[in-house]
């Protein structure tokens, strides 16, 4: 059977994780607040505009580094950036309180 190109974006939309997407969404707000375009939000961070695409359409999840430098060219702390995340953060994603 070959694949359409309706059913083959369907696959791909179907691999997205959840918090992946839910971080796209966030950082793509986040951008947009900050009056940048992926150009130069990618430009500030030292990476590919192809790249911050990816992250903001959950089709990436990003490392620590790049959260780093995702931040700072926000002019945010990775704390602020993260936390702000967190806040916005449907409830069904979030993790039950663990208790040590």
């Amino acid at each position: 059977m070959e694949s359409t190109p309706t059913t083959a974006k369907k696959k791909v939309a179907a691999d997205r994780h959840p918090l992946a997407v839910a971080f796209g969404e966030y950082l793509k707000s986040v951008r947009k607040d900050s009056d940048k375009s992926q150009a130069e939000l990618a430009f500030d961070a030292s990476m590919d505009r192809t790249y911050i695409s990816l992250l903001e359409r959950g089709l990436s999840a990003p490392t620590l580094l790049v959260l780093d430098s995702l931040a700072k060219s926000l002019d945010m702390t990775m704390t602020a950036l993260m936390g702000g995340f967190e806040a916005q953060l449907p409830q069904s994603l979030r993790r039950a309180s663990v208790q040590r």
